[in-house]
């Protein structure tokens, strides 16, 4: 059974690279006009909020080889300009993982507009074995 989220489908979300060097991840997402407001022009906060948190999940996920799971425990996001329905570039990096925090940021970007940035502190948990397949597969599908 695919336990894929539907969000990530939804927004036909994929990593596009992985840099483990550098400890980046860029991602691209694409919205339509129902996940807007505004006549279904102006993409809502809380889905510009889900690709920010997205992408650097994702990137910690690699990090970690798939031992931990990070648990977002606070996200600031700065909502620097309103985005449009189109394609969107997530890109993520990594401030610090340590064996229990994580501290990541990510920008949002539509047409090399920035949209909106984040940072986030993340408690980076144990997967549990048993889901360690289905969360490599969800990342890298």
């Amino acid at each position: 059974m695919d336990q894929r989220p539907v969000y990530l489908d939804l927004f036909k979300a994929k990593v596009e690279e992985i840099n483990k060097i550098e400890e980046t991840l860029t991602m691209s997402f694409e919205a339509s006009s129902d996940f807007c407001h505004t006549g279904g022009r102006i993409l809502q906060g809380g889905f510009v909020a889900t690709m920010l948190d997205c992408s650097m999940a994702f990137l910690a996920f690699e990090l970690t080889d798939y031992e931990k799971s990070p648990m977002t425990i606070d996200m600031n996001i700065n909502y620097l300009s309103s985005g449009a329905p189109g394609r969107y570039i997530a890109k993520a990096k990594v401030t610090k993982i340590g064996k229990s925090i994580g501290f990541l940021s990510s920008e949002l970007f539509q047409d090399d507009k920035l949209i909106a940035s984040a940072t986030c502190t993340a408690k980076m948990a144990d997967i549990n074995k048993k889901y360690l397949k289905q969360m490599r597969d969800t990342v890298r599908k």
